[in-house]
């Protein structure tokens, strides 16, 4: 019995191995089959440009097309909006060009508040009170404040400045108590042009020189050289202001 069980058990055995081999030879020898995912490339290894090319616009034609309307459309709009803007702007020039009177002009600035036109508008109403000989103060403080809320450019900051000049010099001539303040605003800023800061230092030694401040007046004079450099236009008003009063002569810091 046990030669007989030895005989049935062998093949059995056999067959199980052979069958365990089968498997493992199928899994080692079937990789997965991508030869189609690039059979194309294949095909084209020794293509040419223009073939390559026509390869190039068959894989990727969906998204060149998406992205040529994109960039189409993005033109179209970028051109139609400058063109209102150009419009408005040419509309708001000629609407500023018909104005007749101080009290067109305010309506136009509450009307476009944050345009350049808009400060000028102001300025001129403030400067037609200052050469009527009325208090024009208040308009340039005004005018001033408008160039604040204006767009940050070169224009509207030299506007602002000036309106600020103007309105220390009219505080001055007032004895504002605020006077030298607001002209100091101007004397040591950074930003304001040089054509508007020698009138403010210049003031500034005047205001300084009625008070008998000598030393402060020929500070304002050593600033006028030192920040403004050694040729600047108000050259000979300051010599004219130093001649005027022999106190202020004598100046160190002016000669370096």
């Amino acid at each position: 019995m046990d030669e007989g069980g030895e005989g049935l058990t062998q093949p059995v055995v056999c067959q199980a191995y052979i069958t365990a081999m089968s498997d493992e030879s199928r899994k080692k020898t079937t990789p997965a089959d991508d030869r189609n995912l690039v059979v194309v490339d294949e095909d084209f290894a020794q293509a040419d440009s223009e073939d390559r090319l026509w390869l190039f616009w068959e894989r990727n034609r969906n998204r060149i097309i998406g992205s040529t309307i994109a960039i189409f459309i993005g033109l179209v709009c970028w051109f139609a909006v400058d063109a209102w803007l150009e419009s408005q702007r040419e509309a708001l020039r000629e609407e500023y060009a018909s104005l007749k009177d101080d009290a067109g002009r305010a309506a136009f600035a509450s009307t476009h508040p944050g345009e350049t036109l808009s400060v000028i508008a102001l300025l001129e109403i403030a400067d037609g009170l200052h050469e009527a000989g009325k208090p024009s103060l208040a308009a340039y403080d005004v005018a001033a404040a408008a160039a604040e809320s204006a767009p940050n450019d070169k224009t509207v900051q030299s506007l602002g400045w000036r309106a600020r000049l103007y309105a220390g010099l009219q505080a001055q001539e007032a004895s504002a108590p605020d006077a030298v303040a607001r002209l100091t605003r101007v004397a040591e800023s950074t930003t304001a042009p040089d054509a508007l800061r020698g009138p403010a230092l210049l003031a500034l030694a005047r205001g300084a020189l009625a008070k008998s401040d000598y030393a402060a007046a020929r500070n304002w004079l050593d600033k006028m050289d030192r920040q403004l450099g050694p040729n600047h236009p108000w050259r000979e008003d300051q010599r004219a202001l130093i001649s005027s009063e022999p106190s202020l002569r004598p100046s160190a810091a002016r000669g370096q």
